[in-house]
């Protein structure tokens, strides 16, 4: 089974509902693992004021995905908020 390129962005979308898309990365479909152990270390440097990545998806991100770039569907799920039962 051969591996292919593809061209992943990540999306975070924000507790107040607001969409943010980065840049596009190309990336081999198996090394995504890797993309997401990348993203969350960024995150947790940019987050570490309010307690690194897990603090801070808790408190500000609803969700934080890969996303195919040309579609924009998910191709692998960062972060997802559990929907709270009300």
């Amino acid at each position: 089974m051969a591996n292919k390129v593809i061209n992943v962005r990540v999306l975070q979308h924000d507790t107040e509902d607001q969409i943010r898309i980065g840049v596009s990365i190309p990336v081999w479909d198996n090394m995504l693992d890797k993309v997401v152990e990348s993203v969350v270390k960024d995150y947790e440097k940019e987050t570490a004021w309010c307690g690194g990545f897990t603090k801070a998806c808790d408190r500000f991100y609803k969700k934080i995905a890969l996303v195919d770039s040309n579609s924009l569907q998910i191709v692998k799920v960062i972060y997802e908020r559990k929907e709270e039962k009300q």
